[in-house]
């Protein structure tokens, strides 16, 4: 059976809300996921719903499955947590399909990208905050944020290369890219950017490309449902340490989304002009984009405040207080 989900006394005006946090969750994770060096998982840990979001994927098994091809509705039902994955899917396709075409475009300007990738940094700088808040900071937790950190660092600089274009490799690359979606602070569409696939598969998106999308699709379930059980059992019994590792996946990705950049050498890819060598440099104009950036940042901390005055509505996992 899947982990007991224990909720709090909530008015009947907050159990109509709560299904609708979840869709803007969702939509929010999708939209972080469209754009390469943003991670849907730093979303999902600051919106509150991360230790419920593995749960209810672990909670797809091999039980629930059987179940569902043997026409056992009611043992799938009491399985699978429908009411929170519903809704999220709702909200992650929803971005999907209505922000594919405009983040495309955005990110295809200079300017645009610039606005973009303030508003994000100042996302995950908040998230690292919000997430650092509830680690107990010993010398271990700080090396495995440090080590996270470096990692991560180095993964973000990573070149992107020629990706093959069969269906075998768009799976395998959908089975990658959602490991990497449901870790926060790395990039599930930046993955798929290294690996040669990201253009084709937003590509397919915008041009509802089934076949594609389809496949690509398949690959992600696999990989989220596999991944997914091994987080679970990292935060239930190594919940201080693994937070401390997640942190530092998302410090270590700031470098990656730095707004203001120059590409210092650039190589013809598949047809696409692609940087290959870039680096860092100061900010031009600054107004809009610090603002952004602002914004970024006391959306998280507002959030965060406003969670710690909820209910305790989502799963709790025994041994969540474990550490490394």
């Amino acid at each position: 059976m899947s982990p007991a989900y224990h909720s709090g006394p909530m008015s009947q005006r907050q159990q109509r809300l709560k299904p609708l946090r979840v869709v803007l969750t969702g939509f929010a994770m999708g939209a972080a996921d469209l754009v390469p060096g943003v991670s849907g998982g730093t979303v999902a840990l600051v919106g509150g719903i991360y230790d419920r979001l593995l749960s209810a994927i672990s909670s797809i098994n091999r039980a629930s499955i059987a179940a569902l091809f043997t026409g056992r509705w009611r043992v799938v039902r009491s399985e699978v947590d429908f009411g929170f994955i519903v809704p999220l899917a709702i909200g992650l396709l929803a971005a999907i399909v209505s922000l594919a075409e405009p983040l495309g475009r955005l990110l295809e300007s200079e300017d645009g990208r610039v606005l973009l990738f303030s508003f994000f940094f100042g996302l995950v700088v908040g998230s690292v905050i919000a997430v650092g808040r509830n680690i107990h900071w010993v010398p271990r937790s700080t090396m495995l944020a440090a080590g996270a950190a470096i990692g991560a660092f180095f993964v973000v600089q990573l070149a992107p290369v020629t990706g093959p274009s069969g269906l075998i490799a768009l799976f395998a690359a959908g089975f990658v890219a959602a490991c990497a979606m449901v870790l926060p602070g790395i990039s599930g569409s930046f993955i798929l950017l290294i690996i040669g696939q990201y253009e084709r598969i937003l590509g397919a998106v915008r041009g509802r490309d089934l076949v594609v999308v389809g496949t690509v699709a398949a690959g992600v379930v696999v990989g989220v449902l596999t991944f997914a059980r091994l987080l679970q059992f990292l935060l239930v019994r190594y919940r201080n340490g693994t937070l401390a590792v997640l942190s530092g996946f998302m410090a270590g990705s700031l470098w990656k989304i730095w707004p203001w950049r120059v590409c210092l050498e650039e190589q013809v890819i598949a047809d696409e002009s692609r940087c290959m060598v870039e680096s860092l440099q100061a900010p031009e104009a600054i107004a809009a984009p610090l603002a952004l950036a602002l914004a970024g940042l006391m959306l998280v901390i507002a959030f965060s405040l406003w969670e710690r005055r909820q209910p305790r509505s989502e799963v709790t996992l025994a041994g969540s207080d474990g550490s490394a």
